[in-house]
């Protein structure tokens, strides 16, 4: 066989994107996995904007996780206008808000895009899945719900938030609106949990555990050896687990660097050190719990269950799914326990800051990876440069590499000729890495040409 095997497009991903596999002599020779990536533009948007803007500007990057560009974009300007002393109950809201998107996020990717290639079933889709397991898929709008509840109540809307603002937030929470978070936080809470172990039961029994395991770097940011979301330091681990490096957000430009590829819009970061290709690592979920260890009793409890599955450090691609598990169940106990604190109450939200010049960087963890944002701005406080670096983007050369090397090991499938199923296993691949392209899903086309 010669020619072109061309998955386009790759479907229940945020947005567009194609692998295409070039054969030669009926031997893979290439595997590419081609993606448009819309944050290029915004940096140049940007130039020429009041700082104080890029907030509201930089989460139209996305409508599935416009909390994190929100809230990195925020942090970016308080550090390039030296604002630091940004009071207590606004970081409290602000990490209110980032698990509201991860506990949106992650119950949508886990039960209506991933969920349903683990079910076995004629037709791979939440419908069916609705079918087969109606209390799942009733758990997962719960949580849904309870995610968007928490944005819109703390954003100021569903989606596109409003209320991060230099030098704090705008609006304090009501204690009516506590109560009802509250109230619903301890239902979310065992709706997380129903679906996490179904997960893991399904994982258990499927082809995903036997699957190749690509060890890589893994990057993510972490607070005195746990998870951290919002604010801490970037650390780096190697493939036996072991910490490489470790730095604050803002020299990020010593650690990483970046290069592009002909075929695709994206650009590739790598460790500095190490050099390109050497030099991958991976973000998101995967990498999080390799670098640090959850807060909560009860995802504690699921992270056992899942090491003893996928080992420390995990480097099956299919573990992104089971860690997503681990996250969004921590994400709900985090929820509750902010919700708790009577600090959330207090109404010094905001401090005074004022524009100047200065270089700033706002990192923080998005559901999908690490996100940074670096803007330099000048002494009117307009924006003069930035560089966005969003976790997808650090994410692409490990699934291209990955993807690769699930066609090489179905190649049976390729001499068969059933291109249906291995296109079916490389979808499942990039599907568990939760990839945020835009924001459309599309039926699948395969061509052979």
């Amino acid at each position: 066989m010669n020619g072109k095997v061309v998955v386009e497009p790759v479907t229940r991903v945020e947005g567009h994107g194609k692998v295409v596999i070039e054969v030669e002599e009926g031997r893979v020779k290439n595997v590419l996995l081609h993606i448009v990536e819309p944050p290029r533009f915004f940096e140049k948007f940007l130039q020429g904007k009041p700082a104080e803007e890029a907030p509201r500007i930089t989460e139209r990057i996305c409508g599935v996780c416009p909390v994190a560009h929100h809230l990195a974009s925020v942090k970016a300007v308080e550090s390039a206008w030296g604002s630091s002393n940004i009071p207590e109950t606004a970081v409290l809201l602000r990490r209110l808000l980032l698990l509201g998107q991860f506990i949106n996020s992650h119950a949508l990717h886990l039960a209506i895009l991933a969920l349903p290639d683990y079910v076995e079933s004629g037709e791979r889709n939440i419908f069916a899945l609705a079918k087969t397991h109606p209390e799942v898929v009733k758990s997962a709008l719960t949580l849904r719900r309870f995610g968007v509840e928490i944005t819109e109540a703390v954003g100021g809307r569903s989606v596109h938030p409003l209320t991060a603002i230099p030098g704090g937030m705008s609006t304090p929470m009501s204690p009516e609106t506590r109560e009802e978070l509250l109230q619903q936080s301890t239902v979310a809470l065992e709706s997380s949990k129903a679906l996490a172990n179904l997960f893991f039961e399904l994982t258990e029994k499927s082809w995903v555990m036997e699957y190749h395991r690509p060890e890589t770097y893994y990057m993510a940011t972490h607070r005195n050896g746990f998870q951290e979301l919002y604010d801490g330091e970037l650390r780096v681990v190697g493939p036996d687990g072991k910490t490489r490096c470790e730095f604050n957000a803002t020299a990020y430009l010593d650690y990483i660097a970046e290069t592009s590829m002909a075929h695709s819009y994206v650009k590739y970061p790598y460790l500095k050190d190490l050099g390109y290709p050497e030099g991958f690592y991976r973000v998101g979920p995967l990498a999080r719990l390799n670098v640090g260890e959850p807060t909560g009793q009860v995802s504690k409890a699921m992270l056992n269950r899942y090491r003893q599955m996928f080992g420390k450090p995990a480097h099956n691609s299919f573990a992104y799914n089971m860690a997503r598990c681990v996250e969004l169940v921590d994400a709900v106990e985090a929820a509750g326990r902010i919700l708790r604190d009577e600090r959330i109450l207090s109404s010094d939200v905001r401090c005074g800051v004022e524009p100047e010049a200065g270089v700033g960087v706002g990192v923080v963890e998005a559901p999908r990876g690490t996100l940074i944002h670096h803007y330099e701005c000048d002494g009117r406080g307009l924006i003069e440069k930035a560089n966005l670096i969003v976790a997808t983007c650090q994410n692409v050369p490990s699934m291209e590499r990955d993807a690769r090397m699930m066609v090489e090991s179905h190649s049976d499938l390729l001499q068969r000729g059933d291109v249906q199923g291995l296109a079916w296993k490389v979808e499942t691949l990039i599907r568990a890495y939760d990839p945020c392209i835009s924001c459309a899903t599309h039926l699948v086309e395969v061509k052979v040409v």
